[in-house]
């Protein structure tokens, strides 16, 4: 998001995770071992966010904007090239049109009143990405692949308040300004097709060479005793925190206040493990942690402080952060062959999250607090939550290459609770925090297999969660104020791992 008054000191950048569902439909051309094709999909989505915007003056009463996309899709060529080992993994590229359909509206805070502004409709913009496609069977596939879509539009800005004369009480009207803005989405997909027509002549797969169907558990490919896979992995990562403050009985449109915690450098380590077993039952699972440093932004609209009025107030302090978590599924191998798994399944996922606020000095408004600053000694807030979520999802593996497989791992959170305790440690204001909502969890990782039985790998992992309906209990009176609380986390893995048993 531009900011049409100037440089922000803060925001204007609206993450909004979430989950698409869909389909695809196209038609491919083959020539040696290249592949010529168009495709179009479309998808259901539930991405949405929100941020601070148009936050140029501590002066002025900024907005709290909220963006969420409905449905998506795309209309692209494909190039792709079938790797000789089998002749049954296609890599591939794509590029083309894409559109969305989603809204965006901006409301300033403080719970002054003051109408905002909201854009919906269709954009139409340009995608480019590509993949992986492993054939399953003659008709059969299973993919994986990333696609980033650019879109660009105009926004007005609405009206809201300026303070003329700091720091005495009392506003002006800002008149509505046009901005820019620009949409990018990050997309994600595991997904499964089926070939119409001929069959394929992505490699001799055959009934006789391991192929194998839905509802198919071939079990003459598979070993006849239990496989148990354990590995350790180093972690490196990136994590965010933020929580909106509402207006009480005003809902979470116009806000009070909003904690951003930022966690960079992410350092850590987890084992996993993941137990196959002869009659297609499968138990996977992991434990972890990790702790880093990081950046809190604390804003405050339409605050009071001593005999000032502060319009806006933006104190930055740095975080020490850890992290705690662990995941385990059972699931059943629904589709397998030789060279590639697909295996559904359930599960729970814990997240806890310890961060502490370090220092604090003022960035927006010198009539507010934190000014002067506080070293970095002085132990300012503390947030401590868990996570806790059901896990549906699947898991696909396949060997695309000799000794080179990629796993991957989907998973929506259906439900997820969510309790924190917020720690105001200078202002002796203790608050409990509940909530209710949904997330998503994705991985994937490339390995390589040094023997039969050790490989070592690379991934990747994003985890996003929120509430759909939050409260805080303020200071503990009994003061229930509603609240929008939002984790997320995107980490690079290394790893390695030993296989018992199996084929």
């Amino acid at each position: 998001m531009g900011d049409p008054y100037g440089g922000s000191i803060f925001g204007n950048t609206v993450r909004t995770p979430g989950t698409v569902a869909g389909g695809q439909v196209g038609y491919n051309w083959q020539h040696d071992a290249a592949v010529f094709g168009i495709e179009a999909d479309a998808s259901w989505a539930d991405l949405g966010g929100t941020n601070t915007c148009f936050a140029y003056s501590g002066y002025f009463i900024s907005s709290n904007c909220r963006a969420g996309i409905d449905a998506l899709g795309t209309l692209t060529g494909r190039l792709g090239y079938i790797l000789p080992s089998d002749g049954k993994t296609l890599l591939f590229g794509k590029a083309g049109l894409a559109w969305v359909t989603g809204d965006l509206q901006a409301i300033p805070n403080g719970g002054l009143q003051v109408p905002g502004t909201a854009e919906s409709g269709t954009e139409w913009g340009w995608t480019v990405g590509g993949g992986v496609e492993r054939a399953l069977s003659p008709r059969w596939t299973v993919k994986a692949e990333y696609g980033f879509l650019a879109f660009d539009q105009g926004f007005v800005g609405p009206s809201s308040r300026v303070q003329p004369r700091p720091p005495q009480p009392g506003f002006d009207a800002a008149a509505p300004a046009r901005t820019d803005l620009s949409q990018d989405v990050h997309l994600i997909k595991l997904g499964v097709n089926y070939r119409l027509g001929p069959a394929a002549e992505m490699g001799a797969v055959a009934s006789g060479d391991g192929a194998s169907t839905p509802g198919t558990l071939a079990r003459d490919t598979m070993a006849p005793g239990y496989a148990l896979t354990t590995g350790a992995r180093y972690v490196y990562g990136w994590g965010q925190f933020h929580k909106d403050l509402g207006i009480q009985n005003q809902g979470l449109g116009s806000l009070g206040s909003r904690l951003t915690y930022e966690n960079t450098d992410t350092h850590g380590g987890e084992a996993f493990a993941r137990l196959d077993t002869p009659f297609g039952l499968v138990v996977k699972g992991l434990v972890g942690g990790g702790s880093s440093g990081g950046a809190l932004n604390d804003e405050d609209w339409d605050l009071e402080f001593g005999p000032n009025e502060v319009p806006y107030s933006n104190t930055l302090s740095s975080v020490d952060n850890d992290i705690r978590y662990g995941i385990v599924d059972v699931g059943y191998a629904l589709w397998r062959g030789p060279a590639h798994s697909i295996t559904p399944f359930v599960g729970y996922a814990h997240f806890e999250q310890d961060m502490t606020g370090l220092g604090c000095r003022q960035i927006a408004n010198r009539y507010s607090d934190c000014n002067p600053a506080f070293a970095r000694s002085v132990r300012g807030i503390t947030e401590d939550d868990t996570w806790q979520a059901l896990r549906l999802g699947a898991a696909a593996e396949a060997q695309i290459a000799p000794r080179v497989s990629l796993v991957a791992d989907a998973a929506y959170l259906p439900y997820v609770a969510f309790d924190g305790t917020d720690d105001h440690i200078l202002r002796n204001l203790v608050s409990p925090e509940d909530g209710e909502g949904i997330g998503v969890q994705l991985e994937a990782t490339l390995s390589y297999a040094l023997t039969d039985a050790f490989s070592i790998g690379v991934g990747g992992r994003y985890w996003a969660m929120w509430t759909t309906q939050g409260t805080v209990n303020f200071g503990g009176t009994g003061t229930i104020i509603p609240m929008r609380y939002a984790a997320e986390q995107a980490q690079l893995l290394v790893q390695g791992s030993y296989r018992f048993g199996g084929p």
